[in-house]
C-alpha cells in the first residue's frame, strides 16, 4: 500500500502503516532499537547510525524489508540514515512511548513476554555493548550493558530482565560535561560473568536466520559464549583439560570416550594426554564417562594394579 502524508495525498514511498499495532519478532526488535537509537518528529520516524560499520548499513536495510518499505536509506557525510514519514505509523508508536525528544522520558512500554528477547535485543544493540576481555591475572571476562537517559525507563528495565533470571544490579548515574560546559547524564547497567551470560544468551541465543541482529554485536556475542565456556571449563576441570582440547581440537569427554572404545586402559589414557591417573578418573567422575569408583576401595586399587601391569608389559 503506497503512503504518504496522511493530508497532502502524496504516495511517494510505500510502508506497512500498521506495523507497529501488531506485535511480531521484527516489530518487538525495532522498537527496542528505537528507543535507543530512534529519532520521532512530528510526521517522520528517522534512524542514523555511523557509517564506519558496515553492519549499520545492514540493519536499516532489513528494517525496511520488516516494514515492507521503500524509503531510501541516504548517505550523509559521516553516517546511513533511514527516515519514513507516514502518520499513521508515528501515532502508534509514540503510544508505545517513543516520543520527540524521549532521552530524559522515555517509559518502558508493556511488551509481552513472548517478544521481550526480541525487544531487549534491539535495545542492547542500539544503547548496549558486548565486551570480552583478559584481566591482570590472565582470566577471561565477558561483559555486557545498557545505557540510557530515562531513570524510569532503566528502572523497568531491570524489572524485566528479572525475568531472564538475572538478580544482581547495580544501576550507576554517570555525570559528564559537553563541550558547551552543559551538564549531561545517563543511567548505566553492566552485568558480567554468568550473569552477562545469562542475558546474552537471552537476547542473541537461538535465532532464527529471519531474526534482525546487528551482525557485528552477534559476533561478539558469540566470541564471549566462547570466552565464557572456556572460563567455566578451567573452573571446572583446569587449564589441563583446556589445552588438550586445542591440543586435539575436540572437547576432552570424547577424546577420552574414543580412547576407551579403542580398548585403552587408564592409565594408558592419562599418559597419552599428560596428566596423572587420579586426574583422569576426576574427569571422567565429573563428566559421567563411567560410574564413580571410590578411591582407596578395593575395586579402584585393582583397577590401578591392572593399570600398571598392563603398562609394565
Amino acid at each position: 500500500m503506497k503512503m504518504g502524508n496522511r493530508n497532502s495525498g502524496k504516495q511517494k514511498y510505500e510502508i506497512n502503516k500498521d506495523f507497529f499495532k501488531i506485535w511480531s519478532s521484527d516489530m518487538a526488535y525495532i522498537l527496542g532499537f528505537s528507543c535507543a537509537d530512534g529519532n520521532v518528529h512530528e510526521r517522520t520516524l528517522a534512524w542514523e547510525l555511523t557509517d564506519k560499520h558496515i553492519s549499520n548499513l545492514k540493519l536499516l536495510k532489513s528494517f525496511n524489508k520488516a516494514m515492507r518499505s521503500n524509503y531510501p536509506i541516504k548517505k550523509r557525510k559521516n553516517s546511513y540514515r533511514l527516515r519514513v514519514s507516514n502518520s499513521y505509523l508515528i501515532e502508534d508508536i509514540k503510544k508505545l512511548g517513543i516520543i520527540p525528544n524521549k532521552k530524559k522520558i522515555l517509559k518502558f512500554p508493556h511488551v509481552p513476554k513472548r517478544y521481550l528477547s526480541h525487544f531487549l535485543r534491539g535495545f542492547l544493540d542500539g544503547d548496549g555493548w558486548v565486551v570480552t576481555r583478559i584481566r591482570k591475572n590472565g582470566a577471561k571476562e565477558i561483559c555486557a550493558g545498557f545505557s540510557n537517559g530515562s531513570k524510569e525507563f532503566t528502572e523497568r528495565l531491570i524489572d524485566s530482565l528479572r525475568i531472564v533470571g538475572l538478580e544482581k544490579f547495580n544501576p550507576r548515574k554517570r555525570v559528564k560535561l559537553t563541550k558547551k560546559g552543559i551538564e549531561t547524564y545517563c543511567y548505566q547497567l553492566e552485568f558480567y560473568s554468568n550473569n552477562a551470560n545469562k542475558l546474552l544468551e537471552f537476547t542473541h541465543g537461538n535465532l532464527s536466520d529471519e531474526d534482525i541482529r546487528l551482525e557485528r554485536k552477534y559476533k561478539k556475542f558469540l566470541d564471549s559464549k566462547k570466552f565464557f565456556i572456556e572460563q567455566e571449563e578451567i573452573k571446572h576441570l583446569g587449564r589441563k583439560n583446556l589445552r588438550i582440547q586445542k591440543k586435539y581440537g575436540e572437547k576432552t569427554a570424547e577424546i577420552i570416550k574414543n580412547l576407551l572404545e579403542e580398548s585403552l586402559i587408564p592409565r594408558e589414557i592419562a599418559k597419552k594426554l599428560g596428566i596423572s591417573l587420579p586426574t583422569l578418573y576426576r574427569w571422567m567422575d565429573k563428566m559421567r564417562i563411567r560410574k564413580s569408583t571410590k578411591r582407596g576401595s578395593t575395586e579402584w586399587s585393582d583397577k590401578v594394579i591392572k593399570s600398571r601391569r598392563l603398562v609394565k608389559k
